[in-house]
Order: structure tokens, then sequence, then C-alpha cells
């Protein structure tokens, strides 16, 4: 593991042990289990009275799930297990250091459980989806604010321009469920799992999740772009802010939404409403911030392009965003999160 962390310092040996009831990781107490996935745990821990989370990785049982792939050149066969991802991914997280990414404290270890520590989230995604739509809290009907969103895609755009032009990292995943928001309303770019290096900004492979995959994946294509499939993900995500649906969906199974994704144009409407079903449109139909601008629409379509050649960067995004959006703490107090700091902040 020591040749994925390069020069990183801050790993510290595991010493796990139970007090009063309670078991302890080195300093940090087990509060519960937040994510229990195929191949890690996600377990919420207190230390000195503030929240962490702590992404737990046994490496003994990642060795053991391999997969075979072919190399390009020579055809020849190789095997890759879980660990030589997860060896990836520290490489990665220690790397990154910027206040717009949720960034690994420290790393807990004995060399077979491997503990990532990071800050706690406590309000989680920016978006919750409930099977069947992507709302912002459970009990809401609520449009989030244009205003608010594009907060939200300020502080988005800037960790993207980070590790895209800082640290040559093409993220491959982003979505609602890896943009988390903590108690404070500040918005931080999380799980660089499936993330990679770029080679002359270029990447291969088409790992990521499927609905928010760019149209270049589904085309007899071996490189890609990195920075531009991360913009197009980060497009559906605004989408689905927007409309609170995703403009593809694969009700008509797998290959069809890649078809879709490939040749489909992409429908919008001022109307937040539109895409909703009758159901949902009812619940809406009252509340306030129902309508987009061309305005707003024009700045979706930016990230949207089917041609990656002709989707705006990070860099221009920001640009195009010359307002001076503060945090959305104000703002969210009124709709659904508790916040306990009510100073703001400019971002």
């Amino acid at each position: 593991m020591r040749e994925a962390l390069g020069n990183y310092e801050n790993i510290i040996h595991l010493n796990k042990y139970k007090k009063g009831g309670d078991i302890f990781i080195n300093d940090y107490k087990i509060v519960k289990t937040i994510h229990e996935g195929e191949y890690s745990k996600i377990l919420m821990c207190d230390k000195d009275g503030e929240l962490y989370a702590l992404k737990k990785y046994e490496k003994t049982f990642l060795e053991k799930k391999r997969e075979f792939q072919k190399k390009t050149k020579d055809n020849k066969v190789i095997i890759k297990t879980k660990y030589d991802d997860l060896k990836n991914e520290l490489k990665i997280i220690t790397d990154i250091k910027n206040e717009h990414c949720l960034s690994c404290l420290e790393i807990i270890t004995n060399n077979d459980e491997i503990y990532i520590v990071n800050k706690y989230m406590e309000n989680g995604s920016i978006l919750k989806y409930d099977h069947w739509f992507f709302i912002f809290h459970p009990n809401e009907s609520y449009f989030i604010p244009i205003s608010v969103i594009k907060c939200m895609i300020k502080n988005i755009l800037k960790s993207l321009l980070y590790v895209h032009t800082k640290k040559n990292i093409c993220h491959r995943d982003i979505k609602p469920s890896n943009i988390l928001l903590d108690k404070n309303g500040i918005i931080k770019l999380n799980d660089f799992g499936d993330s990679e290096y770029m080679v002359n900004k270029k990447i291969k492979g088409t790992r990521g999740t499927y609905k928010f995959m760019p149209p270049e994946f589904f085309v007899n294509t071996k490189c890609y772009y990195g920075e531009k499939v991360d913009i197009w993900s980060l497009g559906i995500c605004i989408y689905a802010l927007f409309y609170k649906v995703l403009p593809f969906s694969n009700k008509n199974g797998l290959i069809n939404l890649f078809q879709e994704i490939a040749k489909e144009e992409i429908k919008y409407h001022i109307d937040r409403n539109y895409f909703l079903s009758k159901v949902r449109k009812e619940a809406t139909k009252t509340s306030s911030h129902n309508s987009l601008s061309n305005e707003d629409i024009n700045f979706l379509k930016l990230f949207l392009k089917k041609k990656p050649t002709e989707r705006c960067t990070a860099e221009e995004a920001l640009v195009s965003l010359p307002q001076k959006y503060k945090t959305i703490i104000k703002t969210s107090k009124k709709l659904y999160i508790k916040l306990e700091n009510t100073n703001g902040l400019e971002t």
C-alpha cells in the first residue's frame, strides 16, 4: 500500500478497542454504520465532539475479487483485483487538497484493515433519489431556487477546475450522490473511487454511472477527453436540479438507454413542471420557483453538447456565472436544512 501513498504522511497504525460498551478505532468512537456496500463500509464516528466518516476496506477480501482485462496493444490478458482499484483511489485522494473537495484527513491501517478518514457531511447529497424523481428533501415538493442551484454549481465547478487543471484528474463519476452538503451549507465533491490521472487530457474505459455517462461512451471510441466527460455528467446533475428528473431513462432497458444518450436530443422547457408526472405536477404547481429563464436553459446547454469538443470547460462555465452567489446557508434554512451557522459566506 505504501507505494500508492507516495509521500503521504498522515498514516496511523490501527488500534481497535472497546471502552465502556463502545468500540473505538484509535480516537474515533463508532456511532453507527452509515452505508455497507459490496467492497466497503462507511462508519459515522465521533472524536472530541466532532463527527467523521470512516470508510473501511479489507485488503485480503479485495485481493480475492479479480477481473480479467486485455491490453490493447499485444492482446495479453492481465489480472486486476479490487485492491488495485483501492490503491489507485488512495493515490488520488491523498493527492487532493482543496476546499471544494472532500479531502482525506488521515489513513488508519494495520495493512489489512484500511480506514479512510473524512469529515462527516451532515446533510448528505445535494439530491436524494426516491426511485422516480430527484428531490432535495423527502418531505418537500419545493423546487430549489435557481440562485441556490447556481451557488451549488459554482462550488462544484471550482472543484472540477482544481482536479482538471491542477491535478490532471478526471473524476469519472459525477452524480448527485457524490456531491455532498455539510451542516453549514458547504458543498464538496466526493468519491474518487473511479477517478484516474489523464494522459494528454484523455482517459480510457467507460467506468461511471450509466445515466450520467456521455454520448461518446456509446460510440466506437477508445479514448475520451476526461474533463469533457465530467462536464457532461455535471450537466446531467444540473438537469436533475432544474427538473427533478433525468433526460434519459432506462425503463426500456440499458441498450435503449445507451442509444438514447448517444443519439437522442435532450429536451428542455422553461416550465420546471413540464417533465413531471401528473401527480408530481399537482404537488409542485402552487410552489414558487417553477420557471426557468432562457439564460438558465442556455447555461445548461453549455454542458450537454453531444460533441465533447463543443462542451464548455469548468473555467468557461465559471466565467458565465458572473454574479457573486453566496453559500446556500440563508436560503436553505427557509427550505429544508437546519443549519447551525447563520453568518453566511461568500463563495
